[in-house]
């Protein structure tokens, strides 16, 4: 049976050390990879919106306003 030196800890140490920062690392792009996908499909959907904003009928508040803009 092999005797573990200290430099067999530190080894250890150094691959636990480097296995958490890849996880930390593959954490953070999943998460960036979540944020492009949800601005991705808010954009698809203000693109949706701003195609049809002009053909739907005008909306006036029981205030009296109109949510167009008058050109």
């Amino acid at each position: 049976m092999t005797e573990l030196t200290q430099e067999h800890f530190e080894l250890i140490d150094k691959n636990r050390a480097e296995m958490h920062e890849r996880k930390k690392i593959q954490f953070l792009e999943d998460r960036i990879k979540t944020l492009e996908n949800a601005i991705e499909s808010h954009a698809k959907i203000l693109a949706r919106f701003q195609m049809t904003e002009n053909n739907e009928p005008d909306f006036v508040h029981s205030q009296g306003f109109s949510l167009k803009e008058k050109s």
